[in-house]
């Protein structure tokens, strides 16, 4: 068996801070007739239970930031001692990371509020710097009153040029705020931690 990752290759690896994606963990099939699978290829592994053949396995070489942002492909193909051979496909989404940073939560001084503020950065896709200011995004504003009740959406703030935003949100002073980048076609979402107002 043999795993190909499909899409154009990158000049370099290995690079600090790149963003790694959740590759697939296994691909399964049923045998054909008449198809019996050799042994698996170094880095594989292969389960069987009944007639299904269940295989994992992890690329020798990492993605990072150099290779494009997309739908990329796996090709699995198995081949048998008497020469037929199996092709499967499995396809997954490469997207960069991205993180909300010095998110705080603080009692606004003019209206019945609170102001969150804090910063989105991205991995630089031309290798400059690990992160990059992320601009002109919307974020979303979650709230809960305690730790047992469910997030519920409340509002929204806009990036500014250098990634870093500032909302007030009027009529709520106590409980629990975080904010959630939803992600693009090209950048992976986040997730800030859950803030209370600072004292």
């Amino acid at each position: 068996m043999h795993g190909d990752q499909q899409q154009a290759a990158a000049p370099r690896e290995g690079v600090p801070g790149a963003s790694r994606p959740a590759l697939p963990q296994r691909l399964v099939w049923r045998l054909a007739p008449g198809i019996t699978l050799l042994d698996p290829a170094p880095g594989a592994a292969r389960t069987r239970t009944d007639d299904w053949q269940t295989w994992r396995f992890l690329p020798d070489k990492k993605l990072n930031r150099f290779y494009p942002a997309g739908t990329w492909t796996i090709t699995a193909t198995a081949k048998g001692t008497n020469g037929a051979t199996i092709t499967q496909y499995a396809s997954f989404e490469l997207k960069r990371e991205t993180r909300l940073t010095s998110v705080r939560a603080e009692k606004s001084a003019r209206t019945d509020g609170v102001r969150l503020r804090g910063s989105l950065t991205r991995v630089d896709p031309r290798g400059l710097t690990d992160y990059g200011p992320f601009a002109k995004q919307r974020l979303e504003v979650l709230w809960r009153p305690d730790a047992s009740s469910a997030w519920q959406a409340v509002g929204e703030t806009t990036t500014d040029g250098a990634g870093a935003f500032v909302g007030t949100f009027q009529g709520r002073t106590d409980g629990y705020w975080r904010v959630r980048f939803p992600g693009t076609g090209h950048y992976a979402p986040d997730l800030s931690k859950s803030r209370q107002i600072a004292q």
